[in-house]
């Protein structure tokens, strides 16, 4: 009898099953787990041998996928409506049966409601099931182990305890002294040894051995079957190369075309390869569908539109600093600087010379003029109107600096700690998601920074922001780019 049967759909978390089912064996053994892939012997009728093996066993662990619920065929019909689907047959003879079943919910799967399952699995949706996340795994996993105990213990308890149906018959005591007066006779045949010539010895001896390294080297070895990556974004196919023992290897990109960058394109090994676990699979990832901002430091406001416009780029807050000696309408300024890369469609402030128009632009907030004619900081990347209030385009004198000093915080409650020397500074910030570490300089009331990051699932990434900071020095609004997950905005508060 086997203790532990895992219920699993292929194409939805089989990643997970294989990873569950090899630790699950490490901790109770392999007849105490039943897994269709490893465990049913080939020529044997598959749908009688998940039968037997359901009513036989002591606990039924359904994993469940976010396709599990609405997975569907070749012919667009939802899987779990098919009678004859076997993930469905598989839990509705447990529950039939009465046997434990345990909703084991993966890659953030959510528990199905009964109006969603078939009428014999609509009693899943009321047993207490357990969370395998791949960031707490080994945790996840220890829970589900002492749950799982009992069960394992009860099975082996009842097979031990069952009487055997091939046990001979008791015999008669044969007592090994032999009878008084009789004489023992010792054959010294026995003692003399047979010789061999050398050479027959010796190639027996290495057919041995080459015999033993072969049956350990396939005893030892487990191999997996590389899953299909394409379309998967880099953080999902590194989570799903993990669950295999697997890891990313070389990474490389492509201009083609994408839903979103760093989507996997290609891969190799190819779908369908087998590796043995710890091996690596390269990916062809999208490029980030990044534009250059262009130069508009010179030109007038007309000109700036128009080169905006032909870059697929608009025109954001426009604001006016008087009495610069420079052209009336020519632009002095602009966030984000020339060659920074944004995303299509992103807006570009701009900052000109003279007085302002009374029309509004094209961000319907009106131009504004500039309270304060200090030089900003070139490089400050650029903050959205619904973000930022007007004021806080307000600069100090670049002589003097900004003490960022302390801790800040953001509103997903992430916590940064911010150390400064002059106009250098240091942070650090954790996260459930990984931690970062960056430096950077602040210039009057704008900063700019750069950090290395490295996420739970072993993505690293690297990035630079840029922003201003309040008057007060309490609130600071980044502008960022990461090499992975693109552009962001953010607010830290202290």
């Amino acid at each position: 009898m086997r203790a532990i049967f895992i219920s699993y759909r292929r194409d939805d978390a089989e990643g997970e099953a294989g990873r569950l089912f090899d630790d699950l064996v490490s901790v109770f053994g392999e007849k105490s787990v039943f897994m269709d892939v490893a465990a049913i012997e080939v020529g044997r009728d598959f749908r009688k041998a998940i039968d037997d093996s359901v009513a036989t066993c002591g606990v039924l662990l359904a994993l469940i996928g976010k396709d599990w619920l609405d997975a569907k065929n070749e012919t667009g019909q939802r899987r779990l409506d098919n009678p004859s689907d076997f993930v469905r047959l598989e839990t509705a003879s447990a529950l039939k049966r009465d046997i434990p079943v345990v909703p084991v919910l993966v890659r953030g799967a959510k528990m199905p409601r009964p109006e969603q399952l078939p009428d014999d699995l609509k009693e899943l949706a009321y047993r207490n099931g357990v969370e395998l996340t791949h960031a707490r795994w080994s945790s996840d996993l220890q829970l589900l182990i002492k749950a799982l105990r009992p069960f394992v213990e009860e099975s082996q308890g009842a097979v031990a305890s069952a009487p055997s149906a091939a046990a001979p018959a008791a015999s008669p005591t044969v007592s090994a002294t032999p009878p008084r007066n009789v004489p023992e006779v010792v054959s010294t045949a026995a003692f003399v040894p047979r010789k061999k010539p050398l050479v027959k010895i010796l190639a027996i001896a290495a057919a041995a051995l080459v015999a033993l390294i072969i049956v350990a080297s396939l005893a030892g070895s487990k191999h997996v079957t590389v899953p299909d990556l394409t379309g998967e974004t880099l953080s999902e196919a590194t989570t799903r190369l993990q669950a295999l023992h697997l890891a990313v290897g070389r990474q490389a990109t492509s201009s083609e075309a994408a839903n979103e960058p760093n989507t996997v394109l290609s891969q190799s090994p190819s779908s369908g390869a087998i590796l043995k676990p710890g091996s690596t699979v390269d990916l062809v990832l999208s490029r980030s569908s990044e534009i250059e901002v262009p130069s508009l430091v010179g030109k007038s406001l007309d000109e700036a539109r128009d080169i905006l416009q032909d870059s697929e780029l608009r025109v954001g807050s426009i604001d006016r600093e008087p009495d610069t000696g420079q052209p009336r309408g020519s632009v002095l300024r602009q966030l984000p600087s020339a060659g920074e890369q944004v995303a299509s469609g992103a807006k570009v402030d701009l900052i000109v010379a003279g007085e302002p128009k009374v029309a509004a632009n094209e961000s319907g907030g009106g131009e504004r003029t500039r309270r304060n004619p200090n030089q900003t900081n070139p490089d400050q990347k650029p903050i959205s109107n619904d973000v930022r209030p007007a004021a806080q385009l307000t600069t100090t004198p670049a002589e003097q600096v900004m003490n960022l000093a302390g801790t800040w915080r953001n509103a997903a409650g992430i916590i940064f700690q911010i150390g400064q020397s002059g106009n250098t500074f240091t942070y650090s910030a954790s996260a459930v998601t990984g931690m970062s570490r960056g430096t950077g300089t602040v210039t009057g009331l704008n900063f700019v920074s750069s950090y290395n990051s490295v996420l739970v699932n072993g993505v690293r990434s690297t990035g630079r922001c840029s922003g201003t900071i309040s008057a007060d020095g309490r609130t600071l609004w980044a502008n960022c780019v990461d090499s992975v997950a693109g552009y962001s905005t953010d607010v830290l508060v202290r």
